[in-house]
C-alpha cells in the first residue's frame, strides 16, 4: 500500500484505484436498460429463493435418516419383545410381529426412495445456482477474481457421488432396511434361518442401492424437466 499526503490530507493510492474499479463497474449497472435491471433482480430473488431450498432438501436428507432410526428402533423393539413374549408364555403371536415388520420394511423402501429424489432435487438447483454463479464471475463484478474457486461448474455436483453425504444415508437407510427384512424372515422361519436371513439381508441390500444407483446416474445430462419429471 501506497500513502501520499497532499497539503496535510493523505491518500492511500490502492484505495482510490479500488475505488475507481468499483465507481467503473457501478456506472456499467447504470447503463443496462430497464429491462435488464429487472432480469438481476429477478436472478436475484431466484438465487435466494433457490439457495433456501437447498437448505431444505439438504435437512430434509438427515430429517428422512433420523425418522428411519426413530422408528426402527421402536419397531424392532416392539416386533422382538412380542416374539420373546411368545416363546415365555408358548403362545403363537408372532402374527402381529411379523405384519409390523412386514409394514415397516415397505416403508422403509418408501423412505429410501424419498432419500434418492431427495439428492435430485437438491442436485438439480445446486447446478442451476452454480451456472447463475458462473454467470456473475465470468464479469469480474468489482474486479472479483473467485480466488477460493468458488463453485461454478453446472454439471456439479453429479447426481451420484459415493463420498456425499446424502449417499451415506442412503447406504444407512438401506442397510437398515435390510436388517428389517432379516428380523422378519428369523422370525417367520423355523428352518435354515441364519442362512436365508443372511443371503436375503446382502441381496436387499445390494438390490435397493444398485436401483437408487442407477437412477441417479439416469438423471445425468437431462434437463430438469426431464430429471425431475421424467419427459421434457
Amino acid at each position: 500500500m501506497v500513502s501520499v499526503k497532499r497539503k496535510g490530507i493523505e491518500f492511500d493510492v490502492d484505495k482510490e484505484k479500488k475505488g475507481e474499479k468499483v465507481g467503473n463497474y457501478m456506472d456499467k449497472i447504470g447503463n443496462i436498460s430497464d429491462y435488464e435491471k429487472e432480469s438481476l433482480k429477478f436472478l436475484e430473488r431466484d438465487f435466494n429463493q433457490c439457495f433456501q431450498q437447498i437448505r431444505h432438501y439438504d435437512a430434509q436428507s438427515f430429517s428422512i435418516l433420523k425418522l428411519v432410526f426413530t422408528g426402527y428402533t421402536a419397531v424392532i423393539g416392539v416386533a422382538v419383545g412380542l416374539y420373546q413374549f411368545g416363546l415365555e408364555k408358548n403362545m403363537d403371536i408372532s402374527l402381529p410381529a411379523k405384519a409390523i415388520l412386514f409394514i415397516s420394511f415397505v416403508v422403509g423402501l418408501l423412505l429410501f426412495s424419498f432419500a434418492i429424489r431427495n439428492r435430485v432435487y437438491f442436485v438439480q438447483l445446486t447446478r442451476y445456482l452454480n451456472e447463475q454463479r458462473g454467470l456473475f464471475f465470468q464479469h469480474r463484478p468489482f474486479n472479483f477474481g473467485n480466488k477460493s474457486k468458488m463453485y461454478t461448474d453446472y454439471l456439479q455436483p453429479p447426481f451420484f457421488n459415493w463420498r456425499s453425504s446424502h449417499a451415506w444415508s442412503s447406504y444407512i437407510i438401506a442397510a437398515l432396511n435390510s436388517t428389517l427384512l432379516g428380523i422378519l424372515l428369523f422370525i417367520a422361519l423355523s428352518r435354515f434361518r441364519w442362512q436365508v436371513v443372511t443371503i436375503s439381508c446382502l441381496f436387499s441390500f445390494i438390490i435397493q442401492l444398485t436401483i437408487g444407483i442407477n437412477y441417479l446416474k439416469s438423471r445425468e445430462e437431462k434437463s430438469a424437466s426431464e430429471a425431475v419429471f421424467g419427459k421434457d
